[in-house]
């Protein structure tokens, strides 16, 4: 038997012998619910997942991967098919498809459908035995470590193989997806972690520390931290640097329409700083186009971003349209911004005007109004009671044509009547008038 298979019996062993220890000192904190202490399964147990949902036990042991359903009580299911010790187990994040890797006299990685117990597929390629297996958050992608040296990533969907990361120079025993799936940590008998693009296959990062086999591996939630367990008896956490994506002036991990946000809010901005891409010295047009370039590089067309566009005006990219036309504009990434502005220009501009719901609601005691505007008008929104009697109007005056959504653009209400006194719970209705344009809605205070 393989040391990281001996290493997961050993740690299984010595839980169970901890949890006998601690109900034979009638500790109150330790007990189980009727049922559990009779049947514990069947075979050697080697290792235990919960699905998604906490409803299902799946139990990887030296016969098969039986399940036991956690609100019943009771083992429901046993899949059969590998034709060694079940090393690994792992649900996707829907919990539909449970991935299973087995050891040397099998060597194969299987799926498996968790609602049928149908056999979904078999994934074959290791060579020394499947040690640990993991879905990529989004579910498409499962990596797969091996004793022979290698992981490697399949698509779950068409059971190809995409990709074998090779470098460790023992078993690669442990495996983890970074939260956004686009690094992959790899923990081997060498002592070492190394960290994968998972894009490129390309190694990106050598962790060294620890005088024993990396048997276990976890990111942080936010991914800024891995954690890494040893035999050595420690555990080492280590800071991961931020990614790096151009024209993500905000670091927030994507290049979207909140970067070009962000860097109209630093527009003028003297000395160095994230969002001076050109490293001249100050946030000008330059800067605030090579991130619109970036955008168009990166994301989706403008109208895909609808809370972002409600905090940008019309007035504004026409603005920025116009200050780039006396420059010689010879950078292709400029040129991509060029166009994606006059892409944001026209996505700017609603098809027609309308009155949208009011968040929250119910509400107590404010609220906001959003609504559109496909043509500049005097707008005016008039609060109802039930019985149709005027409690409130905000004159908001002339307004360019745009998106009035978020709040700091939509209509605001603070539950007020025309005197200033709180009105009462109950069912009122806001009417916009907006030119030849009226609407109304119905909201309701709760208090």
């Amino acid at each position: 038997m393989k040391k990281g298979l001996f290493f997961k019996l050993s740690l299984l062993f010595v839980f169970v012998l901890f949890l006998q220890d601690s109900f034979t000192q009638d500790s109150p904190q330790w007990h189980l619910p009727e049922g559990v202490k009779t049947r514990l399964g069947r075979g050697s147990i080697v290792e235990m997942r919960y699905s998604p949902d906490g409803t299902r036990l799946a139990i990887a042991s030296s016969i098969g991967i039986w399940f036991y359903d956690t609100t019943i009580l009771q083992e429901v299911n046993l899949f059969t098919g590998h034709t060694s010790w079940v090393t690994s187990i792992a649900y996707s994040p829907d919990g539909g498809t449970l991935a299973s890797g087995a050891g040397w006299q099998d060597n194969t990685i299987r799926l498996w459908d968790v609602a049928t117990g149908e056999q979904k597929g078999v994934l074959t390629g290791h060579a020394g035995g499947v040690s640990d297996v993991a879905f990529s958050p989004a579910g498409r992608i499962l990596a797969s470590s091996s004793y022979d040296y290698t992981s490697r990533l399949w698509d779950v969907i068409t059971g190809e193989h995409v990709r074998t990361f090779t470098g460790h120079r023992d078993g690669v025993i442990s495996i983890a997806f970074s939260p956004d799936g686009k690094t992959l940590a790899t923990g081997s008998y060498d002592e070492t972690t190394r960290l994968w693009d998972v894009a490129t296959g390309k190694q990106k990062e050598t962790l060294a520390g620890h005088t024993g086999w990396i048997g276990s591996i976890a990111f942080s939630p936010d991914g800024r931290m891995l954690a890494t367990g040893s035999e050595d008896g420690t555990l080492l956490l280590w800071e991961l640097p931020p990614p790096t994506v151009f024209g993500d002036v905000n670091r927030d991990g994507v290049v979207n329409l909140q970067d070009l946000t962000h860097a109209n809010s630093n527009f003028g901005r003297i000395g160095q700083n994230d969002v001076d891409l050109n490293g001249d010295g100050v946030v000008n047009i330059l800067d605030l186009v090579t991130v619109a370039g970036a955008i168009g590089e990166a994301a989706a067309a403008p109208s895909a971003h609808p809370v972002a566009l409600g905090s940008l005006t019309e007035a504004e990219v026409r603005g920025w349209l116009t200050q780039v036309q006396g420059l010689d504009l010879m950078n292709l990434r400029l040129r991509r911004g060029i166009r994606f502005l006059e892409q944001l220009l026209a996505a700017l501009i609603p098809k027609e005007t309308g009155l949208l719901p009011n968040y929250p609601n119910p509400f107590n005691p404010e609220t906001w109004i959003p609504y559109h505007l496909a043509h500049a008008s005097d707008v005016t929104l008039t609060i109802y009671d039930a019985t149709g009697a005027m409690v409130h109007q905000l004159d908001l005056g002339y307004q360019p044509v745009g998106f009035y959504t978020d709040r700091n653009r939509a209509a605001y209400w603070n539950g007020r009547n025309r005197t200033g006194e709180l009105v009462a719970s109950g069912i009122y209705f806001y009417q916009l008038r907006a030119g030849n344009y009226t609407a109304t809605r119905r909201m309701v205070i709760v208090k």
